[in-house]
């Protein structure tokens, strides 16, 4: 293997036919063995890209100031698809630099970026979206690890689940990329060692997939994904403007229809408290003549006790004078 220097003369690749060239030279040979595995600092970024094109294009004057001290920032371009809330249908928008796109509130697009990725056998990447777009509220689909041997462009997720149209112009800066250097191996590596074991290589089948490819992958339709969140809230709009019919038209008649019932049940309640009232009167009557009647039947009772008392009295006294 030739040493890392006589690599250092390599400039970015001026087109894609010459990044697949360097793919093809450096997709398996380490130009430069001296780097330890690690996440690439920005100076290791920029000479790998320069040399083995395993990000094309590449800023390579920083004039743009993509590269930051561990990640490398790709731009918003490309192709954008999303499902038409009003036709139902899958549409695609080719991003213009510096046309403003609209990413409607609650809803969900994917982005198939422009920049595309020829990453060697020891080199692996991640991405997360700029800070600035997620303290605005935006949200990707991120965190899976890409792995090395990777060719092609990425699919990515952007949510908008906010309440208010996110407005972000073509080319702005999206996300950053961090590219982290792989252990050792023999297959590219002489200072891998010699026991390790085969090295399993990206399936060749799944570089260059076109974005309809992804699509069907993830859906049998063959379109992308699209939010439930506008559907919902239609269905609510829909389901509160039927009721205020209902309460304004129907209500009404049910209104009526109510009061055809219930006024004939009020005024049957009132006969029944009524004949309650008339009851409980009754009661409370019959309850004081009882009363009187027990003060009657006791004051009897002391009488015949006292007219007993004096026969048996007299009767002994008659006795007596016998």
């Amino acid at each position: 293997m030739s040493e890392s220097k006589d690599y250092y003369k390599y400039e970015v690749a001026k087109d894609e036919t010459e990044a697949k060239d360097r793919f093809k030279e450096f997709s398996s040979k380490d130009p430069l063995p001296e780097v330890r595995p690690a996440l690439l600092n920005s100076g290791d970024i920029y000479d790998y890209a320069r040399i083995t094109s395993m990000v094309f294009p590449f800023d390579e004057n920083n004039e743009k100031k993509k590269l930051k001290s561990a990640s490398y920032e790709i731009d918003f371009m490309g192709e954008v698809h999303y499902i038409n809330e009003k036709t139902g249908k899958s549409e695609c928008e080719y991003l213009v630099r510096h046309r403003p796109f609209i990413l409607k509130k609650n809803s969900i697009v994917f982005l198939y970026i422009e920049t595309k990725f020829f990453l060697p056998d020891y080199i692996a990447i991640r991405f997360n979206l700029k800070i600035t777009h997620v303290h605005r509220g935006l949200l990707l689909g991120t965190g899976p690890l890409v792995d090395p041997g990777f060719v092609g462009r990425l699919l990515i997720p952007l949510h908008n689940l906010t309440s208010e149209d996110y407005v972000i112009k073509g080319g702005e800066g999206l996300i950053w990329v961090e590219f982290t250097k792989l252990s050792p191996h023999r297959n590219w590596s002489s200072s891998a060692r010699k026991n390790s074991a085969n090295y399993i290589k990206f399936p060749e089948r799944k570089s260059d997939i076109p974005v309809r490819e992804y699509f069907y992958k993830a859906s049998l339709k063959g379109e992308p994904a699209n939010s439930s969140i506008p559907g919902e809230i239609k269905k609510t709009r829909d389901d509160f403007k039927k009721y205020k019919t209902w309460t304004l038209g129907g209500g009404i008649v049910l209104f009526v229809s109510i009061l055809s019932v219930v006024l004939p049940s009020v005024s049957l309640i009132k006969d029944a408290f009524e004949k309650l009232d008339e009851a409980r009167n009754l009661e409370t009557s019959m309850r004081k003549e009882l009363n009187n009647s027990k003060q009657k039947i006791e004051s009897l009772e002391i009488q015949i006790e006292s007219l007993t008392e004096l026969m048996k009295k007299t009767e002994r006294n008659f006795n007596d004078n016998q």
